[in-house]
C-alpha cells in the first residue's frame, strides 16, 4: 500500500472549541469548515474534526455501533524538528486549553513529550537525532 496522503479524523463535542484550540491555540493553517468537518492542512497529513453526530455517521458506514467516541482512542505521533520546538508547543497546547501530563522529558533515545486537546485525543511530539537532521536540511 501506497497512499498518496494521510488523513485523521477525530471526533470532537464541540467544534468551536476545538477549532480555537487548533487554530488559535497552535496556530494550524486551516481552509476552514467544509461540509461541517473543520480541516487542517499540514505537511503529510491532513486533519479533520468532526462533530460527535456527523462521526458516528462515518463510523456507522465500518459497521461501528453508535455510542460516544472515546477519548484518547488514537496517538497522534509527530516528528519535530527540536527540544525547544517540542516544548514551546506543550506550552502552546496548554495555554490553549489541553492538558500535558507531564513534562517532556529523555525516553527511549528520544526527546518526547505529550498533550492532549480539549477533547482527550492523545498527541506524541518526538526530537531525535534523524528529526533533528531532517529539520536542518
Amino acid at each position: 500500500m501506497k497512499p498518496v496522503t494521510a488523513i485523521v479524523s477525530l471526533p470532537v463535542a464541540d467544534p468551536e472549541r476545538s477549532l480555537r484550540f487548533y487554530r488559535d491555540g497552535l496556530g494550524l493553517p486551516t481552509p476552514g469548515i467544509d461540509e461541517g468537518i473543520i480541516v487542517f492542512e499540514l505537511p503529510n497529513l491532513s486533519l479533520f474534526l468532526i462533530e460527535y453526530g456527523e462521526y458516528e455517521k462515518y463510523t456507522s458506514r465500518a459497521g461501528v455501533a453508535p455510542g460516544a467516541p472515546v477519548a484518547g482512542a488514537c496517538v497522534i505521533s509527530c516528528a519535530i524538528g527540536s527540544k525547544e520546538e517540542l516544548d514551546g508547543i506543550l506550552g502552546q497546547a496548554a495555554a490553549a486549553g489541553g492538558s500535558v501530563p507531564r513534562p517532556a522529558g529523555e525516553y527511549d533515545g528520544s526527546y518526547m513529550g505529550y498533550f492532549s486537546d480539549p477533547d482527550g485525543h492523545l498527541w506524541e511530539l518526538v526530537v531525535n537525532a534523524r528529526t533533528e537532521a531532517a529539520a536542518s536540511q
